[in-house]
Protein backbone atom coordinates (compact mmCIF):
# COMPACT_ATOMS: atom_id res chain seq x y z
CA UNK A 1 0.00 0.00 0.00
CA UNK A 2 1.88 3.83 -1.20
CA UNK A 3 1.24 6.44 1.70
CA UNK A 4 0.67 9.31 -0.06
CA UNK A 5 3.44 12.03 0.87
CA UNK A 6 2.12 14.51 3.42
CA UNK A 7 3.28 18.10 3.56
CA UNK A 8 5.53 18.53 7.14
CA UNK A 9 5.64 22.25 6.95
CA UNK A 10 3.66 24.39 9.30
CA UNK A 11 0.24 25.79 7.60
CA UNK A 12 1.56 28.80 8.06
CA UNK A 13 4.77 30.84 9.28
CA UNK A 14 3.23 34.03 10.17
CA UNK A 15 4.31 33.32 13.67
CA UNK A 16 7.93 31.41 12.96
CA UNK A 17 9.81 35.00 12.70
CA UNK A 18 13.61 33.06 12.32
CA UNK A 19 11.72 30.53 10.28
CA UNK A 20 13.83 30.56 7.51
CA UNK A 21 17.12 30.40 9.68
CA UNK A 22 15.67 26.83 11.17
CA UNK A 23 16.74 23.41 9.40
CA UNK A 24 13.44 22.28 9.17
CA UNK A 25 12.78 25.07 6.57
CA UNK A 26 15.62 23.01 3.99
CA UNK A 27 13.15 19.66 5.37
CA UNK A 28 10.29 20.93 4.32
CA UNK A 29 11.56 22.33 0.76
CA UNK A 30 12.72 19.40 0.37
CA UNK A 31 16.30 20.20 0.10
CA UNK A 32 17.50 17.18 2.51
CA UNK A 33 15.28 14.10 1.75
CA UNK A 34 18.86 11.68 1.80
CA UNK A 35 20.63 12.82 4.04
CA UNK A 36 20.53 11.62 8.23
CA UNK A 37 19.33 13.83 10.14
CA UNK A 38 21.56 14.99 13.73
CA UNK A 39 20.99 16.49 16.77
CA UNK A 40 22.92 19.47 17.20
CA UNK A 41 23.54 19.82 21.10
CA UNK A 42 23.20 16.21 23.02
CA UNK A 43 26.86 15.76 22.98
CA UNK A 44 27.72 18.69 24.08
CA UNK A 45 25.54 18.79 26.95
CA UNK A 46 26.94 14.99 27.92
CA UNK A 47 30.04 16.39 27.17
CA UNK A 48 29.29 19.23 29.75
CA UNK A 49 28.33 17.09 32.29
CA UNK A 50 31.36 14.30 32.61
CA UNK A 51 32.97 14.16 35.60
CA UNK A 52 30.84 16.87 37.30
CA UNK A 53 29.46 16.93 40.78
CA UNK A 54 26.58 18.43 40.08
CA UNK A 55 25.01 20.61 43.48
CA UNK A 56 23.24 18.75 46.05
CA UNK A 57 20.15 21.31 45.49
CA UNK A 58 20.46 20.35 41.91
CA UNK A 59 20.67 16.57 42.64
CA UNK A 60 17.74 16.61 45.12
CA UNK A 61 15.38 18.39 42.20
CA UNK A 62 16.14 16.01 40.09
CA UNK A 63 15.71 13.37 42.54
CA UNK A 64 12.56 14.69 43.54
CA UNK A 65 10.89 14.95 39.61
CA UNK A 66 12.58 11.23 38.93
CA UNK A 67 14.87 12.91 36.21
CA UNK A 68 17.95 11.51 38.16
CA UNK A 69 17.49 8.33 36.35
CA UNK A 70 18.62 9.70 33.18
CA UNK A 71 22.00 11.01 34.49
CA UNK A 72 22.20 7.66 35.57
CA UNK A 73 21.74 5.90 32.49
CA UNK A 74 23.34 8.53 30.81
CA UNK A 75 24.35 9.05 26.97
CA UNK A 76 22.49 6.54 24.50
CA UNK A 77 24.33 5.92 21.29
CA UNK A 78 21.32 6.21 19.13
CA UNK A 79 21.33 4.77 15.25
CA UNK A 80 20.78 8.15 13.49
CA UNK A 81 19.71 6.29 10.15
CA UNK A 82 16.78 4.47 11.94
CA UNK A 83 15.55 7.76 13.82
CA UNK A 84 15.71 9.17 9.88
CA UNK A 85 14.02 6.39 8.95
CA UNK A 86 11.51 6.47 11.78
CA UNK A 87 10.99 10.33 11.17
CA UNK A 88 10.14 9.57 7.57
CA UNK A 89 7.52 7.48 8.75
CA UNK A 90 5.74 9.38 11.01
CA UNK A 91 2.30 10.28 10.00
CA UNK A 92 1.40 13.19 12.80
CA UNK A 93 -2.09 12.86 12.08
CA UNK A 94 -3.12 9.52 13.37
CA UNK A 95 0.67 9.91 15.97
CA UNK A 96 2.01 6.81 14.15
CA UNK A 97 4.77 5.12 12.50
CA UNK A 98 3.25 3.64 9.17
CA UNK A 99 6.03 0.56 8.75
CA UNK A 100 5.89 -1.99 5.81
CA UNK A 101 4.95 -4.79 8.34
CA UNK A 102 2.45 -2.55 10.23
CA UNK A 103 1.79 0.92 12.53
CA UNK A 104 3.49 1.51 15.32
CA UNK A 105 3.23 3.86 17.89
CA UNK A 106 5.14 4.93 21.01
CA UNK A 107 3.36 5.46 24.23
CA UNK A 108 3.52 7.46 27.28
CA UNK A 109 3.92 3.99 29.50
CA UNK A 110 7.15 3.04 27.17
CA UNK A 111 8.56 6.21 27.98
CA UNK A 112 7.64 5.44 31.80
CA UNK A 113 9.18 1.64 31.06
CA UNK A 114 12.22 2.29 29.27
CA UNK A 115 13.46 5.19 31.70
CA UNK A 116 11.78 4.76 35.24
CA UNK A 117 9.87 7.91 34.54
CA UNK A 118 6.94 8.05 36.57
CA UNK A 119 3.55 9.07 34.37
CA UNK A 120 0.69 9.35 36.80
CA UNK A 121 0.95 12.52 39.20
CA UNK A 122 1.09 16.12 38.71
CA UNK A 123 2.98 17.07 35.59
CA UNK A 124 6.77 18.36 36.03
CA UNK A 125 6.96 22.26 36.01
CA UNK A 126 9.58 24.85 36.89
CA UNK A 127 7.72 26.73 39.94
Amino acid sequence: MEVPPIHPGPSSDELLALQGDHRSAHIWEGELLAQTLRVRRVDEMWDFLKGKVLHPRVVRRLKDTCFYRILEIGRLQLDWSLVTALIEQWRSEMHIFHLLIDEATITLQDVEVIYGLPVDGHPVALL
